[in-house]
């Protein structure tokens, strides 16, 4: 691919900025295009490396780039923004998404399939959903509270206390507030009813995708776990290693070295994968907490000795990094994962 033109594409809802740049390194075109024109654009073009930043749709217009032949790369919006010159325009963003796209070492994003897309949008939407639910539910709780009506922790006592004011009335909340409660109330079951929903389809799916099956095999892995693995990850093919694959994810140690001098530092709580870091963690010390006093396997044999040396938050990352690794190995090789039982 190295003869082949170099096209960044900067992605917008109706107006996309294309450029495009020869063998030579010279810019041919840099132009507004429509998302129509854009398809045609690119299924009539020779193959030719096709470059996005990484944004909404870009994992879309990547599929159906690479079903055309093309070399799809898909760069992380803070690598492009080092290659940005003059102010901030589509022409220039294109410009810099295609020089970037052809640095000698820039890592790249994987491409995800559909498959990974939609268990990704699927789970998405069910943490939004289940956010809107618990801001309801707080709101209701303070509005109640501020008429002096305290209610007890957990969703069954929210029902009792709302169902018992809308049907018999409170002397402590008054009459015009009756009718806001119920349309309150109302909403927040019909979020319930929506995130159960959402979390039923997600277990269908997750009981007939092979790698989500194979990765809930590991120590403190659910189906929440399984499908923020799969959906980062893929089949493996974007990581090297599985070193690699935990540093992405973020849950290696930062590394700062200079003069022949390395000293490495704690994990990036900014960089990486927030949410599945968190979701990894309280996996971890879930397995922690659940430690038999004499280990069974070999890792749990590790994570005792661990634990004593380094204590129990940092065993939870220790382990966190294991299980992206061997996650990594899972989904790059195919197998099923197999715990060594320790020789009695």
């Amino acid at each position: 691919m190295k003869n082949c033109n170099v096209i960044g594409i900067d992605l917008a809802k109706n107006i996309i900025q294309v450029c495009i740049i020869n063998k030579h390194g010279e810019v041919r075109s840099n132009k507004a295009m429509s998302p129509s024109k854009l398809k045609e654009f690119l299924t009539k073009s020779s193959p030719s490396i096709v470059a996005f930043e990484g944004a909404s749709t870009c994992h879309y217009w990547g599929r159906f780039a690479s079903n055309l032949s093309h070399d799809v790369r898909v760069i992380g919006p803070r690598k492009v923004k080092a290659f940005l010159q003059g102010q901030k325009t589509d022409a220039n963003d294109a410009l810099a998404i295609a020089v970037a796209a052809t640095q000698p070492g820039m890592l790249f994003s994987q491409l995800k399939n559909e498959e990974q897309q939609v268990l990704q949008s699927l789970e998405t939407s069910r943490r939004f959903l289940d956010k809107h639910r618990v801001s309801l539910e707080n709101h209701i709780r303070a509005f109640l509270y501020e008429y002096g009506i305290t209610v007890a922790r957990g969703a069954k006592y929210l029902r009792e206390s709302v169902l018992d004011i809308l049907s018999e009335g409170s002397d402590e909340l008054p009459h015009h507030l009756l009718a806001p409660l119920l349309s309150l109330w109302e909403q927040y079951r019909d979020t319930v009813k929506r995130v159960a929903a959402i979390e039923k389809e997600l277990t269908q799916l997750v009981k007939k995708t092979d790698a989500c099956q194979r990765l809930k095999a590991l120590e403190g892995v659910g189906d929440v776990c399984a499908i923020k693995l799969f959906t980062s990850l893929g089949n493996g093919e974007g990581f090297k290693n599985g070193r690699q694959a935990s540093a992405y994810i973020g849950v290696t140690p930062k590394q700062y070295s200079s003069g022949g001098k390395v000293s490495m530092k704690g994990i990036d709580k900014v960089g990486g994968n927030k949410v599945l870091r968190a979701n990894l963690f309280m996996g971890a010390r879930a397995v922690i907490k659940a430690l038999p006093d004499k280990p069974r396997t070999s890792k749990e044999q590790w994570l005792i000795a661990l634990i004593k040396r380094v204590g129990e938050k940092r065993a939870c990352i220790a382990l966190a990094n294991k299980t992206v690794r061997t996650a990594w190995a899972l989904l790059a090789s195919g197998e099923k994962y197999k715990s060594t039982a320790l020789v009695a």
